[in-house]
């Protein structure tokens, strides 16, 4: 399962963010710094809408749930090869910040703060039912005993944990946890983000100014 992926898109602050980076990274530290402190309440948010273990449903699905299988041939009900169990404690510390930076990761550069699921479980539950062209042609050439297995699944999910909320400024993302969130306080962290920028960015104006005015003397 992909990590879900949040960000907090900020249009013209990438530039400033970068010099900083470069040409004064103590005062991109003390950015990052002061950022993780606006995001410390979504990540909390999200962390309370993640369900107990036994509070998830399929009951079945929560940690310890399912006995694993490593052999061959049918599997009896309480048995699985592999599937990604829930829990609860993993899920919440799955959900983590992300900072900006010219650094590459895995992706590319990240360029953007916000929030992420790393945790596989923690994912399923944040996206389960959301109906992508994908997962449904995995459904259709699943080779499962059970084809309708993945269909009762999220049937369950949606019914005990809610039909997936449509975000708020893209309706391709739709989340249960950190997506929901994020979106509850999205301008009012994005405002502080722009306001933390300008002012570390208005620091190192000031540095600059006052070497130019020693040289100058």
């Amino acid at each position: 399962m992909a990590e879900i992926n949040y960000k907090i898109e900020m249009q013209g602050l990438t530039e400033n963010i970068i010099a900083l980076e470069r040409f004064a990274p103590d005062l991109k530290r003390e950015l990052n710094k002061e950022i993780r402190g606006i995001l410390a309440p979504i990540v909390l948010e999200a962390k309370g809408y993640l369900p107990s273990n036994d509070q998830i449903h399929p009951s079945g699905w929560q940690k310890g749930g399912f006995k694993r299988f490593n052999g061959v041939g049918p599997l009896s009900q309480e048995q699985t090869r592999g599937f990604i169990a829930y829990d609860a404690e993993r899920a919440k510390a799955g959900i983590k910040q992300t900072a900006a930076t010219t650094k590459k990761n895995g992706t590319g550069f990240r360029n953007t703060y916000g929030v992420i699921q790393r945790d596989p479980g923690g994912a399923i539950f944040e996206t389960a039912g959301r109906g992508s062209s994908a997962s449904r042609s995995r459904s259709k050439t699943s080779r499962s005993r059970n084809p309708q297995a993945s269909q009762h699944f999220i049937g369950v999910i949606q019914k005990e944990h809610g039909a997936l909320p449509t975000a708020r400024h893209e309706g391709k993302d739709k989340g249960r946890a950190l997506i929901r969130a994020v979106d509850n306080n999205r301008y009012k962290a994005l405002s502080a983000i722009r306001e933390a920028v300008d002012k570390a960015s208005a620091k190192a104006q000031a540095r600059v100014d006052a070497a130019i005015s020693q040289r100058e003397v």
